[in-house]
């Protein structure tokens, strides 16, 4: 006989006095507590690093290395050659600096996405405006596994260009997504270009329309790429999220839209058995002014659900990854809650997008989360900036956080 049968039969024995109604009313309490899944908890802080001088510095994209080590692309105003260069930090497992190169001109450089390659050395995409045609060009640079540069390519026209994404693609080359003033319909496109191994570019194609649209993450499929960002040409008004699936060549396959009548932003895609989930901000519904926003697609697109999460001010997301143990991990920023003016937000969900859990992490000042990675050791790291700690300004953060429990 289970738990709930023998709380009936005693409950029927029983007179329905307040003593026993009382009991019935715990008991099942008791048996609804028992019963749900346990959801974990939130992980506690293991480490953190801050990296910077006295102007202002950003991580922008990390990834775990081979050693259980991470490597950090970003920008430094302190040090290098100009107004800001591409920074770029190698750390072992406990976030202590193994090396740092700068990559740079007279001009501003930056450092936007960083991937490990299969050679042991790392590539980073972002732009310069210390060379190339004109404005900001992209800028795609090719290290060996020490951090010195193998070889560095610019992509542009007189207008500003710049990459935000890059991945290794299967045939060894390397595809960029990004924005392009400098061509397409009007206004910003999205751009996605595809080079070789040596970075010589085969192919490049503008997505977009007459308005301002621009690419922000990008994912290789088995016959070609997802893209996601940001659109104002089409969707339901202002900006909308975009999503976008081309063939092998980058021609637009399908694309799809998600918005309301205010502005809403994709930063991130990621890919998952069934389908896409996307992660950004809306500022059409939710609690405040702006919210994080994910929603999950089907494989064609299709949306299957959407949440909104967030407090009375602005709040959004950056990146997130699958958790091993299903669900969602969502890094971004908050104002609404934490410690100070914004924080680094860590958020849990379910596989239906249903909050489990949520950390804040950070000071009195101005702290956000832009990139996380899950780590070997069942952990995760984030990176970002924080202006509650360090040098002065703004200043690069590594964050990395012990198992879930």
């Amino acid at each position: 006989m289970n738990a709930t049968a023998a709380f009936e039969r005693r409950g029927a024995r029983m007179q329905k006095s307040p003593a026993a109604i009382a009991f019935l009313i715990g008991a099942a309490l008791l048996i609804s507590i028992l019963t749900q899944p346990v959801l974990g908890q939130a992980p506690d802080l293991e480490w953190e690093e801050v990296f910077g001088g006295a102007k202002d510095e950003r991580g922008l994209a990390l990834q775990e290395t081979r050693d259980a080590g991470l490597i950090v692309a970003g920008y430094t105003a302190s040090k290098g050659a100009g107004n800001r260069d591409l920074w770029l930090i190698k750390t072992d497992q406990d976030g202590e600096m193994v090396w740092e190169r700068t990559f740079g001109g007279t001009g501003d450089d930056e450092g936007w996405a960083v991937l490990e390659t299969k050679d042991g050395g790392y590539i980073i995409t972002g732009f310069t405006e210390s060379s190339g045609s004109g404005g900001k060009d992209l800028w795609l640079v090719k290290t060996y596994s020490d951090g010195y540069d193998r070889w560095m390519k610019t992509f542009g026209g007189p207008g500003d260009d710049w990459g935000v994404a890059v991945l290794e693609t299967k045939d060894g080359g390397y595809a960029v997504a990004g924005v392009t003033t400098s061509s397409g319909s009007g206004g910003a496109d999205g751009w996605i270009l595809k080079t070789d191994p040596d970075g010589n570019k085969e192919w490049d194609v503008t997505i977009g329309g007459s308005k301002n649209d621009g690419a922000s993450s990008i994912l290789e499929t088995e016959d070609g790429y997802i893209i996601a960002g940001t659109t104002e040409s089409y969707g339901s008004g202002g900006k909308d999220v975009w999503l976008v699936k081309s063939d092998a060549g980058g021609k637009r396959v399908w694309e799809k839209t998600f918005g309301k009548d205010g502005d809403e932003r994709g930063n991130f895609v990621l890919e998952t058995e069934d389908g896409y989930v996307i992660v950004g901000v809306t500022e059409s519904e939710g609690s405040g002014e702006r919210d994080m926003w994910i929603a999950k697609t089907d494989s064609e697109g299709e949306k299957v659900w959407e949440k909104t999460s967030g407090g009375p001010s602005d709040d959004g997301g950056w990146s997130a990854l699958e958790a091993k143990n299903d669900g969602l991990l969502v890094v971004g920023y908050t104002e609404s809650q934490g410690n100070g003016d914004q924080d680094l937000w860590l958020a849990k969900t379910d596989s239906e997008g249903e909050k489990v859990w949520e950390k804040t992490f950070g000071g009195s000042g101005f702290d956000l989360g832009r990139s996380i990675i899950s780590t070997k050791d069942g952990g995760w790291a984030m990176t970002g900036w924080t202006e509650s700690q360090g040098s002065g300004g703004q200043d690069l953060w590594l964050v990395k956080t012990e198992k879930e429990s």
